[in-house]
C-alpha cells in the first residue's frame, strides 16, 4: 500500500477530491474544513480493510475515491485532525509490515 498525508489541505485540493467521492459521502464531507487527509493507494481488498481499521483506529471519516470510471477503485481517502488521520495511516503501515 502506499500511503500520504496532506496536512492542511487547501479547498482546490478538497474539491478535486471530492468530485470523485460518491454523492452521499461527499455531501457528509463537504460541511467541514479538515486538517489533514490521508491517503491509501492499493489493491481493493486492502483499501476495504483499511476503511474498517482507520474507523477503528481513531477518530477519522474514510470514503473511498473512485478512480477513472465509477467501477475502478483506486484510493481510499481519510478525513480528520491531522493527529487522528496520522494514527490511522500508522495503522495501515503497520499491518503491511
Amino acid at each position: 500500500m502506499r500511503t500520504e498525508l496532506i496536512k492542511a489541505p487547501r479547498e482546490e485540493f478538497l474539491q478535486a477530491l471530492y468530485a470523485n467521492i460518491k454523492v452521499p459521502e461527499r455531501k457528509l464531507l463537504s460541511h467541514d474544513h479538515w486538517g489533514a487527509v490521508g491517503l491509501v493507494q492499493a489493491p481493493l481488498i486492502d483499501l476495504y480493510w483499511a476503511l474498517d481499521a482507520t474507523a477503528k483506529a481513531s477518530n477519522v471519516i474514510a470514503a473511498l475515491v473512485s478512480g477513472n470510471c465509477p467501477q475502478h477503485v483506486q484510493m481510499l481517502a481519510i478525513f480528520g485532525k491531522q493527529a487522528d488521520v496520522q494514527t490511522a495511516l500508522h495503522k495501515i503501515q503497520e499491518h503491511r509490515q
